[in-house]
């Protein structure tokens, strides 16, 4: 994709993100034909939004995921610290997808830049110091929900993403099998775990690490990774209260209000 292309698109994606005003489709000739172009202007939005990189995200997790979002494995994006929120929020109803999804969360106490070779399970680990719960609530800069491409353009349709108190000690925790249940207005409507995370969460960080911000500028100490959905997308009814409860690590809460 020629970069004033990749240019033309990520001005428009920003002012949508910062006005809060949906966009019918990127102007002409500046729309994302393939993952490359997507991931382009992705690197683009964040280079002219300027805003506090807190958090690298991981979308597409499962099968299923993949095949809904059109693309062929995993995804991930960048998520900016304006919308990184700490403990149980009230979020205005707004929102066109209205998704929200249970996942890990790990916070990173030492840098892992770029390196000349991939970085082993055990040191990744090694520079982990907390894992956190995590809701992230997926939407749209569109008019209505994209995928493919255009998905990845829109930092794999990012929104807002909640994370409560961590544990250091994560190491004891069961991440693959230990249940992860989203309940919506007290009821679960989703049952889950850390296995529809690429088999194991730690997989999904590898892959984060060492496949997508090893090409960029590297994880850093004091950014989150949030791994990809233990339950899958949820696209939530209007005016719900959305909780998710992690065992042996947590639980988070998130209201929607007119």
């Amino acid at each position: 994709m020629e970069h004033s292309k990749a240019m033309l698109a990520a001005q428009t994606l920003v002012a949508a993100r910062r006005s809060g005003t949906r966009i019918e489709a990127l102007p002409a000739g500046a729309a994302p034909a393939d993952e490359a172009d997507g991931y382009h202007i992705q690197d683009v939005v964040a280079a002219f939004y300027g805003e506090h990189v807190g958090a690298w995200k991981v979308g597409a997790t499962h099968a299923n995921a993949q095949a809904a979002l059109g693309v062929p494995g995993p995804v991930a994006s960048r998520l900016f610290a304006p919308a990184l929120l700490h403990g149980d929020r009230e979020l205005v109803d707004d929102f066109v997808i209205r998704g929200v999804e249970a996942e890990y969360a790990f916070l990173f106490g030492a840098d892992l830049p770029p390196a000349g070779a991939p970085y082993s399970r055990e040191a990744i680990a090694a520079a982990v110091a907390s894992v956190h719960p995590a809701i992230e609530v997926v939407d749209t800069r569109f008019t209505g929900p994209q995928v493919g491409p255009m998905a990845v353009a829109d930092n794999v349709n990012d929104a807002w993403w909640v994370y409560g108190e961590g544990r250091p000690d994560w190491q004891d925790l069961n991440l693959v099998t230990a249940p992860v249940n989203m309940h919506i207005d007290g009821e679960v409507v989703v049952a889950g775990s850390g296995a529809e995370v690429l088999g194991d969460p730690m997989v999904s960080l590898q892959w984060l690490v060492n496949a997508h911000a090893a090409k960029r500028e590297g994880v850093r100490a004091g950014q989150f990774v949030t791994t990809g959905s233990c339950t899958g997308l949820y696209k939530a009814p209007p005016g719900c209260t959305a909780r998710a409860t992690f065992d042996g690590l947590g639980e988070l809460t998130v209201r929607f209000v007119a």
